[in-house]
């Protein structure tokens, strides 16, 4: 510690956490040490690590746990929206292995703008909902409503197989694009639950409505995520491309929003 730096001590307490954490001392989701300990090894006031605390936690680096302490954040997981994939596939493509766990896979009457853009009027759709974690830690939980068709797959099949698997192997639907928009709220009770996130805190919620070449949706899609380690991309060229991604974003409607178009190659 350079005590007469120009560099607050709590900055420099953060910097060297966060090259601890980098350099493996600390691994992912790990417990930091206490607070006392760290005063100790630092030889700094409970105030100043805190400061440090509260700035690791501002970059996304650490999360507090009310009772159990503070804890590294998990790897960083981009989702790239720039080709069609399905959630799952998104993630093995960036070097992922998610564990899933099935929680609901039954037929449900379906919320009325969903039982509308699946164009499934007074008959039952499959409620499809599961678990992601990473390092046995959840960090999504996903909610799909298939067609009736989706009723013939069994519990096993639906545990083994992610969505679009589901629609293309299973059922033999094509998908050929996807409308998909991505939004910050607070979250419900059952998802905080999932996601072990205290009560109302912020999630992304990435909505989805897959199609096939004839224009019918075959299923609407609701991802929930912890936000601290979950980034999306999509990349565009020049000017003009960001401006027609830009007109591509519609005004919120009743049900699921429309913000982006994703083609199949």
């Amino acid at each position: 510690m350079e005590r007469d730096s120009s560099i607050a001590l709590y900055v420099q307490i953060a910097d060297r956490l966060a090259r601890d954490i980098a350099e493996g001392r600390y691994k992912p989701f790990e417990r930091l040490p206490s607070e006392q300990a760290l005063m100790k090894r630092f030889a700094v006031s409970r105030v100043t690590v805190r400061l440090a605390l509260a700035l690791l936690a501002r970059q996304g680096l650490i999360s507090a746990k009310q009772g159990k302490g503070t804890f590294v954040g998990g790897p960083v997981v981009r989702h790239d929206l720039q080709d069609l994939r399905g959630f799952y596939d998104a993630l093995v493509t960036k070097g992922h292995t998610p564990e899933t766990r099935l929680l609901r896979f039954e037929p449900v009457q379906a919320p009325a703008p969903i039982e509308l853009v699946l164009g499934a009027a007074g008959r039952e759709v499959m409620c499809l909902q599961r678990v992601y974690s990473l390092h046995g830690h959840p960090f999504a939980l996903a909610r799909a409503w298939l067609p009736p068709a989706a009723a013939r797959v069994s519990w096993d099949e639906a545990s083994r197989n992610p969505i679009y698997s589901i629609l293309e192997e299973l059922l033999g639907l094509r998908v050929t694009r996807a409308e998909v928009s991505i939004l910050a709220r607070a979250a419900e009770p059952e998802e905080a639950k999932l996601l072990e996130l205290p009560a109302s805190s912020p999630v992304l919620v990435m909505e989805r409505v897959s199609y096939c070449a004839e224009g019918a949706a075959l299923e609407c899609s609701r991802f929930s995520i912890r936000p601290e380690n979950y980034r999306f991309s999509l990349s565009v060229q020049g000017p003009f491309a960001i401006t027609r991604k830009i007109q591509e974003v519609v005004l919120p409607t009743r049900g699921l929003q429309k913000t982006a178009s994703h083609r199949k190659k």
